[in-house]
């Protein structure tokens, strides 16, 4: 970098003394203005490497939920691996890069793996876990640094118990945990593939199919939310800044 910031400084100082050449009076740039375009190609090499991303190692634990990359995960190519229960784990990008695979632990040959390598995550991306499948998604690449924070909210908890809900109508439209406090029972919305959930939630997960939290569901106005033999709580948990 010191060699390229040189590079520029002798550059713009030759252009400078050329310019300078065949000109008189007024024409004839000053030391001044030399000394301060100097200072411009100082600040715009320091700007350009204070642009560059850093990779670092970066991992993490994931359960049922939507991880919007870039927000809930850093941009970074993941190893996942499966350390409980199955379900299907898809990303929106999952014919470039991406992935849509039945996991679990253990892997049942034929139906589900408990590995998947090489998972190409871009900003805007968004990584989805359905059923009780647990991961543990690791990068060596990561953009930690360039994650863009929810914003902290202080709405209040919101308590349904079974019955059909219009968001915008019944509740304010957001990003929610979905959170079991009754029996098990089936959660969905009619968004169910484009962020939101088709999910069995309830308190007690020791029926192998029941999970008792799912994260991120993105709720907006019309979306229509089911909840059939069981009661949940919406917690909000704020959008992207």
């Amino acid at each position: 970098m010191r060699k390229k910031i040189l590079t520029l400084i002798l550059t713009a100082t030759v252009a400078l003394s050329f310019a300078g050449c065949g000109s008189s009076g007024a024409d004839t740039p000053s030391v001044d203005d030399t000394k301060a375009k100097v200072k411009d190609v100082l600040k715009d090499a320091s700007s350009e490497e204070e642009s560059k991303v850093v990779e670092e190692h970066y991992e993490v634990d994931l359960s049922a939920g939507n991880y919007a990359v870039g927000i809930d995960i850093p941009v970074g190519t993941y190893n996942l691996t499966a350390t409980g229960g199955t379900g299907n784990v898809s990303s929106s990008n999952m014919y470039t890069g991406g992935l849509n695979e039945i996991m679990g632990s253990p892997a049942e040959e034929g139906y589900s793996v408990d590995a998947f390598t090489g998972l190409k995550l871009a900003s805007g991306d968004t990584l989805s876990l359905g059923g009780t499948v647990t991961l543990h998604a690791t990068s060596e690449n990561a953009q930690v640094s360039g994650i863009t924070a929810r914003t902290a909210t202080d709405a209040a908890a919101i308590d349904l118990g079974p019955g059909n809900y219009t968001v915008g109508t019944d509740f304010p439209a957001g990003t929610y945990n979905i959170v079991g406090t009754g029996a098990s029972g089936n959660v969905s919305s009619d968004n169910m593939y484009d962020g939101g959930l088709n999910e069995i939630i309830g308190t007690d997960p020791s029926d192998g199919v029941s999970v008792t939290q799912f994260n991120n569901a993105v709720f907006e106005e019309g979306t229509t939310l089911e909840i059939s033999g069981t009661s949940v709580q919406l917690v909000p948990v704020g959008e992207a800044k």
